[in-house]
């Protein structure tokens, strides 16, 4: 039971880290646009889309690199469910 209340936490917690990666590699996509676009109006609309976007701590010169760390956490979440699953399985073993 610990183990799957273990795995329930780090799904829980995968899903929020999927949700800021998808934002953060939204704000990129954004970012790569305005730095292509040569219209100044479009570049502060972009902006200030970006502005919304961005959480408490982030700014533009970070954000890519909170993206990397949520990207690593991320894989590192998915290999501890994997080595938890694993854990069940025997565990179920020795139990038969």
């Amino acid at each position: 039971d610990d183990i799957n209340y273990e795995i329930s936490c780090i799904f829980d917690y995968s899903k929020y880290l999927t949700e800021q990666i998808n934002r953060l590699e939204n704000i990129n996509k954004y970012n790569i646009k305005m730095k292509k676009t040569k219209s100044k109006r479009k570049k502060d609309y972009l902006e200030s889309i970006i502005k919304l976007m961005l959480h408490d701590g982030e700014n533009f010169e970070n954000y890519t690199s909170i993206l990397g760390e949520y990207k690593t956490a991320y894989i590192t979440r998915k290999e501890i469910t994997n080595n938890l699953f694993k854990e069940i399985k025997t565990i179920k073993k020795l139990k038969v």
